[in-house]
């Protein structure tokens, strides 16, 4: 019966973050131009279009995949060689694998070289190749690859939004773009050597929005009936690492680029929670507006009720935006919907954590 739960962690955070250079676009002469993203916000005549500071859900995968990589490797888990140095090839065709991956691929499949590892990938089926590849790299289990010469796809467990600003602090103009001046200075101030380059920086209340399906991780997706014992050893550690790497991410904002000079002012002002388990996946509402919360709790008890109760969920809040922030009034009748308040951001995601782990390591 623990097979067809659809065991779900979906989290929302507003994070004000000020002069950040997450995520550059392109590059025009000497000017580099932050990446926008087109938002419709509401407004009194109804809905329009602007271009805002944003965060592409590449961007956050990426970071959230290097970050699992080390965990997972501290774990004692299997993660590849360029999976540790942040290259995600994952196992994408014959030469990338050959090129890549051919050692790990031989451990995996206890062949005696690595000619021999690649003519037994050659020879197994869709299923077989997903299974191999989740032995070999835990990173491509959660992050998801496609293998095109069998069409051995595996989509992501981890899932993100873009990442941007709020749309309630956008309609009052909780969001900017700006171009810094910078010199890059030579003694004599030779014409080639000295330079002048723009950055344009953004700052505002931005809404990170994620997903981990964490009943997905470490088992065949091509085809369930799959069972391997090596996996199902390692299922919890490989679940604990995801959510170990998801909670990094978000608490300590660990994403996006040029960080060594435009290292971002930030703080997590709210997150929600939810971990779900029943017959469907249950996401929170994204943090666009001040009452997410609410809605994310009264969304939560209509679908379980509409279900059945065969839905649990578990919801986990901090407010650092009080007196703004609306909170939900939690119905104490309503058994499967629970909403706990948390002092901290860490503490929202690390009760979340043991809520999961609570379940998972019984069930294995």
């Amino acid at each position: 019966m623990a097979d067809l739960l659809v065991q779900n962690l979906s989290l929302t955070a507003r994070i004000l973050i000020n002069a950040e250079a997450l995520n550059m676009a392109e590059s025009v002469g000497n000017y580099t131009r932050h990446r926008k993203a087109p938002v419709v916000v509401p407004s009194e005549s109804g809905y329009s279009i602007i271009y805002v500071p944003a965060v592409s859900g590449e961007s956050l995968a990426h970071a959230y995949q290097a970050l699992l990589a080390h965990i997972a490797s501290q774990k004692g888990l299997p993660v590849t060689g360029w999976d540790l140095q942040g290259f995600f090839m994952k196992f994408s065709d014959e030469n990338i694998i050959k090129t890549y991956y051919a050692k790990e691929l031989t451990k995996a499949l206890k062949a005696k070289d690595e000619a021999e590892a690649l003519d037994m990938l050659k020879k197994l089926d869709p299923a077989e190749v997903e299974k191999t590849i989740l032995k070999t790299s835990v990173v491509a289990d959660v992050g998801g690859f496609l293998y095109t010469e069998k069409l051995a796809k595996r989509t992501s467990a981890i899932r993100f939004a873009y990442l941007i600003p709020a749309l309630d602090a956008l309609i009052t103009g909780g969001a900017s773009l700006s171009p810094q001046l910078h010199v890059r200075y030579t003694p004599e101030a030779k014409k080639g050597e000295q330079a002048l380059f723009y950055v344009e920086s953004g700052s505002a209340l931005y809404t990170l929005t994620a997903q981990l399906v964490i009943s997905d991780i470490g088992k065949v997706s091509l085809d369930p009936r799959i069972r391997d014992e090596e996996l199902e050893k390692q299922r919890a550690s490989r679940i604990e690492a995801a959510i170990d790497a998801l909670t990094v991410l978000v608490e300590g904002v660990l994403f996006g680029a040029k960080r060594t000079r435009y290292m971002p002012q930030w703080d997590v002002r709210s997150i929600l929670v939810a971990y779900s388990r029943g017959p469907v996946e249950y996401n929170v509402t994204p943090g666009l507006f001040n009452d997410y919360m609410v809605k994310s709790y009264e969304r939560a008890v209509a679908l379980t009720k509409s279900l059945g109760n065969s839905l649990i969920i578990n919801m986990y809040g901090y407010n650092g935006e009080a007196g703004y922030l609306q909170e939900p009034v939690v119905k104490p009748e309503v058994r499967n919907v629970k909403f706990e308040k948390t002092s901290t951001p860490a503490e929202a995601l690390s009760k979340a954590k043991e809520r999961v782990m609570s379940v998972i390591n019984p069930l294995g």
